[in-house]
C-alpha cells in the first residue's frame, strides 16, 4: 500500500512539473523504465534515489511522501519498521539523515 501511495504521489509531481519519464530519468541519473517501475509500484527507490528525485522536481521530501493522511499509525510505524530491517548501513545513515530534517 505505501509503494503504491509514493508511486502515485512521484507520478502527480513529475506530471505537474510538466517531465517526461525520460527527462526525469536523466536527472536522477537512471534509466526511464526505471522511473517507469516506480510509478507503478514495481519497484521503490534507495534513499540515495528519493534524495536525487527530491533535487531534481524541487520538492521536500515532506511533499513526496504527503500521502500519510490515508494510513494509521500503526501501519506508518509498521512500514518504516520493515524498512529499517531491510536497509543496508549506508541507506540507513541516509534515512536517519532525512528524519532528523523532518523534524
Amino acid at each position: 500500500m505505501f509503494k503504491q501511495k509514493f508511486a502515485l504521489k512521484l507520478k502527480q509531481i513529475r506530471k505537474s512539473r510538466k517531465f517526461t519519464q525520460e527527462k526525469l530519468a536523466e536527472l536522477v541519473g537512471v534509466d526511464f523504465r526505471y522511473i517507469s517501475l516506480l510509478e507503478n509500484a514495481k519497484s521503490f527507490p534507495s534513499c540515495e534515489l528519493i534524495e536525487k528525485l527530491a533535487l531534481a522536481l524541487n520538492v521536500t521530501y515532506r511533499e513526496m511522501f504527503d500521502f500519510d493522511n490515508d494510513f494509521s499509525r500503526i501501519d506508518i510505524e509498521k512500514e518504516i519498521i520493515n524498512t529499517v530491517k531491510n536497509i543496508d548501513d549506508k541507506n540507513l545513515k541516509i534515512l536517519y539523515s532525512f528524519s532528523k530534517q523532518l523534524l
